[in-house]
């Protein structure tokens, strides 16, 4: 055996301790600024440093992101130069090395340089960590629910220490890492969301004046709920307060928004357009928005804004590059104030307000019926306007911690999520039979129940628990009374009929049948009218194209037919051949045909 050779192959086989290192170009991020390290080789073939090139202000590339969509970012970190504070963003890397208007307005100094500007374009797409983020430009739930993002960027995650068996002597062991989450949506009012004084002082200057008033405890608890909404599959909606001026509505939306942070920079009026009001929904995602004074806004516009606000999906636009912009979908509780019902105030101005929305953003009675406008107690003050300058002074001072201490009780404890559908049930078990959109506007008064007594048991407002509940019944026995327990569209239909009869049955728009031949026929004949022995059974023959326009309206024919019908009110024809809604007239063709000029409940009355 060759051992020579043998040793030969082993020390080939073996990799050097050493391997040559190459110089190569690279960047530095220092507390000077980026710089770019260029190379130079003289004429003996040695390659050294050239001198540092400054290319901008330091900026720290900490990680790499992408959004919903599949747009990637980069994450930066960087130290503003007036607050000294140091911050996190995101660069869309589509921008960087086109548009340097994002950077320069951080307040980051860019050369100006063309070749150096080419250069920090490369270190900003190559260089630096890739730890990876989630890049959100919409506000609430993110990342499977287990972050929840406000409107200002702060980021609420889940506890994330876990202890472990009691009888353990190891420390407390870790769960999950928390998600990196950026927010990269509207931060117009980031301000407007930092917490001040504590939340004891809120339970004391605020919270504790919800005992015992109804319209108080419905305002807050609206911004109690608004997190819930989504956890618990609900759709966006709200509730309008309406009534006498200076009632204290806006003190009572005022002491909602104080859950979130400054009433005083949060509050909105009507005035708007659709598409900035979408805006502000995406941003205030699974959270509170409060729109005051619906009385300042133009009935069209109060209605498109309702429509844009809890249908929750924005308008399809199109895309400069092509195609369409992504669709924005969200879901916010809304509360709303002003001296007139919706339905009223845009019915006088004749503008559309249908079931669906009417459902989802019921208008309820400010006035508590005690002579103090919204209080039904006035826990010591003399009169109501002096608690609702209490209340409005300490919202300003006191705000931002209830929303927080809610949302953080949702992350730490997935059994709450529970607690809260167990509450729904029993407050909804506590209320008549409903269907329809009574019931879907029941569920809403059962969500903001559920939030207020949530809070209660985990001491998040500082009452006794079960206190909150009998006055959210008493806010939706107010609605109730107004609206009824059947549907929303089954009683406009009716109401329209109504309202048509009463104006024309006893008009010459109703020929008598039989006329005699001199009778003439009027130009805008309705129908025509046979006389009974009784009213009530007086029988009005509606020609088939004024039914259509001035009865049935914006509503489905059947439907309007199947709802009069109910009423003991429009008689079906039951052929042999199927049950159809026409009759035939000798003489005038087929008609529809009511029995009495009302229905038979209003002629009883």
């Amino acid at each position: 055996m060759n051992t020579a050779a043998t040793n030969t192959s082993a020390a080939n086989d073996t990799l050097p301790e050493w391997e040559a290192v190459t110089l190569k170009p690279y960047f530095e991020c220092t507390r000077h600024g980026v710089f770019y390290i260029a190379l130079e080789t003289d004429k003996d073939g040695q390659t050294t440093e050239k001198p540092p090139l400054r290319l901008s202000d330091p900026i720290r590339l900490i990680g790499h992101g992408t959004n919903a969509a599949g747009s990637h970012y980069r994450v930066i970190e960087w130290q503003d130069s007036i607050s000294r504070q140091r911050h996190i963003a995101a660069l869309p890397m589509a921008e960087i090395g086109s548009n340097w208007a994002k950077l320069q307005g951080m307040g980051i100094a860019i050369m100006a340089s063309r070749r150096k500007r080419e250069l920090l374009a490369d270190y900003l797409q190559t260089d630096g960590a890739q730890t990876p983020y989630t890049i959100t430009e919409q506000a609430g739930w993110c990342a499977g629910r287990r972050a929840y993002v406000l409107p200002s960027g702060e980021v609420l995650a889940a506890n994330t220490e876990a202890p472990n068996a009691a009888n353990s002597t190891k420390p407390k062991s870790k769960r999950t890492e928390a998600p990196r989450i950026i927010y990269n949506g509207d931060k117009s009012q980031t301000a407007a969301y930092h917490a001040s004084g504590s939340l004891d002082e809120w339970q004391q200057y605020i919270a504790r004046h919800m005992a015992g008033n109804s319209r108080l405890c419905l305002a807050i608890g609206t911004a109690l709920a608004a997190p819930l909404v989504s956890l618990l599959g609900m759709e966006a909606g709200g509730f309008h307060l309406f009534g006498d001026s200076r009632d204290g509505k806006s003190t009572a939306a005022r002491a909602a928004l104080s859950v979130w942070g400054n009433p005083d920079a949060l509050m909105l009026t009507w005035t708007g357009t659709g598409h900035g009001f979408a805006n502000t929904a995406n941003a205030r995602n699974d959270n509170l928005l409060v729109l005051d004074e619906i009385g300042q806004a133009a009935p069209r516009h109060v209605s498109q804004t309702a429509y844009s606000v809890i249908n929750g999906v924005s308008k399809i636009q199109g895309a400069k590059e092509g195609g369409n912009r992504e669709i924005s979908r969200w879901r916010v509780l809304l509360l709303s104030t002003g001296e007139k019902p919706l339905d009223g105030f845009l019915q006088a101005a004749r503008t559309d307000w249908n079931a669906g929305q009417a459902a989802r953003l019921p208008s309820v009675p400010s006035d508590a019926g005690k002579g103090h406008g919204i209080y039904d107690t006035l826990h010591g003050h003399p009169k109501g306007s002096a608690l609702s300058e209490a209340l409005a002074q300490a919202a300003t001072a006191h705000h931002g911690h209830a929303g927080r201490a809610l949302v953080q009780l949702l992350l730490d404890n997935p059994a709450s999520h529970n607690e809260a559908r167990q509450i729904m049930a029993d407050f909804m078990a506590t209320l008549p039979d409903m269907d329809g959109q009574a019931r879907t506007v029941a569920m809403r008064f059962a969500l903001v129940a559920a939030a207020l007594e949530l809070a209660a048991r985990h001491q998040i407002t500082g009452l006794a628990a079960g206190i909150c509940l009998p006055a959210i019944k008493q806010c939706f026995d107010a609605w109730l009374e107004r609206n009824g327990s059947g549907k929303y569209e089954d009683r406009r239909i009716l109401e329209n009929a109504i309202g048509f009869m009463q104006q024309f049955a006893h008009s010459s728009r109703f020929a008598e049948y039989p006329g005699g031949a001199a009778d003439r026929t009027p130009a805008d004949l309705a129908g025509y009218r046979k006389l009974a022995d009784t009213p009530a059974a007086d029988l009005f023959y509606i020609l088939p194209p004024v039914f259509v326009a001035e009865i049935c309206k914006d509503y489905d024919k059947s439907k309007v037919c199947q709802v009069l019908f109910d009423a003991a009110w429009l008689k079906r024809c039951d052929s042999e051949e199927k049950p159809r809604w026409q009759h035939q007239l000798r003489g005038r063709g087929r008609l529809y045909v009511l029995i009495g000029a009302l229905p038979p409940d209003e002629m009883q009355d």
